[in-house]
C-alpha cells in the first residue's frame, strides 16, 4: 500500500492510496556481509525502481537495521554502515523510523541510538539532496502499533510492519521532521529549568495532599474556586469535577482529583511562597503554548514529562476517559480495559475525549493565569 503525505506544520500525516504493487525477492544482509554483495543488491533490485517513489519503514535492533518496503512488503536487513550509505534509498522515497533510532544522537550511555549528532546531520543532508524525506515516528506508540497490527511477538520485522500499519490506518498519527540542530535552544533550556522547579513544588505539595494551609497556591484556590468555576465552559467544568455539586447546600462536593489538577495548573503561574512565577529566559509569566511544549510535553515526542504531566494526563485524563467511556472494569479479567485492546470505535471515542479534556486544560490555564494577574501586585499575590 502506498501513502499520500499531507503536511501540517512541522509534522506529516500519511493517508493511504492504492497503487499496483511491485515485487522483488527477500534479501538479508548482516553486518558481516561483503560490500560486493550489498552493491549487487543495490544494482539488481533497487536501482531499476529509482523513478518510483516508495515508503520504507526502518527499525534497529541486534546491531542491524531492518527495512520494510511497503510496496512489496518485503524486508531487508543491513548493517549500520550500509544503512548510513543511503545507496539503498531511491530518489523521492520516504523513510519512516522511530525517533529514538534516527532522531536522537548517540551518547556514552546510549543503547537505542545508532549514530552521533554529526553522523545524523550528514545523513539528513544527503537524504535531502537525494530528494528523499525522513519522517520520525514517536517510539512510545510502537507497542500500541504492535498490538493493533496483531503480528505476533516483538521483533524488528514485526515492528516495521506495525508502524506502517498504524501510519496507514491512523491518519491522525503525526510524524516529525528531523531536527535542524541538536543544540538546545535557550527556550528549551529554560523549559528544563522551569520543569525541574515545578517538579520540586509539586513533590512537596503532594506530601500534604495539596492542602497545606500555609501554601499560597492552596490559599489562592480556596479563595478563587467559585471564580474559576464561573469562567469555565460546561465541558471544562465536567473535566475538573465541578459538576459534582451537593443537592443540599449547592456547594462543590469534595474532589481530590479537582484539587490535584487545579493545584498543578496554578503552580505554573504562582509559587507556594506567593510570588508570581517567571520564565528563566524572558522574566515574564509563562505562556500557555510554551508550558504545553516545554513543561507538560503535549507533543507525541515527549520524554520524561515530570510530575505535572503525570498529574494532568496519567491521573486526570485517564480517570476522565474511564468515566466517560465506562471501561474501568471492561477487560476480560474485570480490570481497566487497556487502550491497546480498543476497537476502532473505542479508539475514536478515546481521542475525542482527549481533545475535549485538552481543551478544558488549556481553558483552565487561561482562567487561572488571568486570576493570578488580577490578584497580584508587583509580582506578589494579594488575597483580600
Amino acid at each position: 500500500m502506498r501513502l499520500l503525505a499531507l503536511r501540517m506544520g512541522r509534522f506529516l500525516m500519511l493517508v493511504p492510496f492504492q497503487k499496483q504493487a511491485l515485487m522483488y525477492g527477500h534479501r538479508r544482509f548482516s553486518k558481516s556481509s561483503s560490500s560486493l554483495k550489498f552493491q549487487a543488491f543495490i544494482a539488481s533490485t533497487l536501482l531499476p525502481l529509482r523513478f518510483l517513489m516508495a515508503t520504507l519503514v526502518a527499525d534497529f535492533g541486534t546491531n542491524n537495521w531492518t527495512v520494510l518496503n511497503s510496496t512489496s512488503q518485503s524486508t531487508t536487513t543491513m548493517s549500520p554502515e550500509d544503512f548510513h550509505s543511503l545507496q539503498w534509498l531511491s530518489k523521492g522515497d520516504t523513510l519512516i523510523c522511530e525517533n529514538a533510532h534516527l532522531g536522537c544522537p548517540r551518547t556514552d550511555l546510549s543503547l537505542a541510538q545508532v549514530y552521533t549528532a554529526d553522523e545524523l546531520t550528514d545523513f539528513y543532508h544527503r537524504a535531502s539532496r537525494k530528494g528523499c524525506s525522513i519522517k520520525l515516528f514517536p517510539g512510545h506508540l510502537t507497542p500500541k502499533a504492535r498490538a493493533q497490527y496483531g503480528g505476533g511477538d516483538k521483533s524488528d520485522d514485526v515492528d516495521t510492519r506495525a508502524i506502517h500499519h498504524m501510519v496507514t490506518n491512523s491518519p491522525h498519527v503525526r510524524l516529525m521532521n528531523p531536527p535542524t540542530s541538536f543544540e538546545p535552544t535557550r527556550s528549551r533550556e529554560a523549559g528544563w529549568d522551569f520543569k525541574d522547579k515545578t517538579n520540586a513544588i509539586l513533590n512537596k505539595a503532594r506530601r500534604f495532599k495539596y492542602q497545606d494551609p500555609g501554601d499560597a497556591i492552596v490559599q489562592f484556590l480556596a479563595t478563587n474556586m467559585p471564580a474559576i468555576a464561573a469562567r469555565l465552559s460546561p465541558s471544562s467544568l465536567e473535566a475538573f469535577d465541578f459538576d459534582k455539586i451537593s443537592k443540599r447546600s449547592g456547594d462543590f462536593l469534595k474532589s481530590d482529583g479537582r484539587i490535584n489538577r487545579l493545584y498543578t495548573l496554578t503552580a505554573f503561574f504562582l509559587h507556594p511562597n506567593g510570588t508570581v512565577r517567571q520564565r528563566p529566559d524572558t522574566g515574564g509569566m509563562p505562556g500557555i503554548q510554551w508550558l504545553r511544549r516545554n513543561v507538560l510535553h503535549t507533543s507525541p515526542f515527549h520524554f520524561r514529562g515530570g510530575i505535572a504531566r503525570s498529574n494532568i494526563y496519567w491521573h486526570g485524563f485517564k480517570n476522565y476517559a474511564l468515566k466517560k467511556m465506562g471501561t474501568r472494569k471492561a477487560s476480560a479479567v474485570g480490570k481497566v480495559l487497556s487502550h491497546y485492546d480498543f476497537t476502532v470505535e473505542q479508539d475514536q471515542e478515546f481521542r475525542a475525549h482527549r481533545k475535549v479534556f485538552t481543551g478544558a486544560m488549556v481553558e483552565a490555564m487561561q482562567v487561572i493565569r488571568d486570576l493570578v494577574r488580577e490578584r497580584s501586585v508587583n509580582g506578589k499575590l494579594v488575597l483580600s
